[in-house]
């Protein structure tokens, strides 16, 4: 058993899916103004306006992107509208990372362990 997917609440679900693709290749499964849906590599990342059970704003969740670069990783999400959190900077757990945020407060750290 493992887990395969994510669906995390945005409202501009096709800004978030648009941004995620551009920022991090991460590749477009589906784009729809109501449900976005990239695979990240082997788990998908589901971008819900409603879903089907109630539930409320998205607050306290990173996605963790494993990088080769982390400044060029940044940079390239910068450029496609993300904007920089903080870093890039070491951590005392032993990697380099920088966070951003982008379209309905989704969260990426990209990161390389070091």
């Amino acid at each position: 058993m493992a887990v395969t997917a994510i669906d995390i609440r945005v409202e501009d679900v096709e800004g978030a899916t648009r941004l995620l693709s551009e920022a991090y290749g991460w590749r477009v499964l589906t784009d729809d103004a109501n449900f976005g849906e990239v695979d990240a590599g082997g788990v998908r990342i589901m971008l819900s306006r409603e879903a089907m059970v109630p539930w409320g704003v998205t607050d306290g969740i990173i996605l963790h992107h494993s990088v080769e670069d982390v400044v060029e990783a940044a940079r390239v999400a910068e450029k496609a509208g993300a904007q920089l959190l903080d870093g890039p900077l070491r951590t005392d757990w032993g990697t380099e990372t920088a966070y951003l945020r982008g379209p309905g407060n989704v969260i990426v750290s990209v990161f390389r362990d070091i």
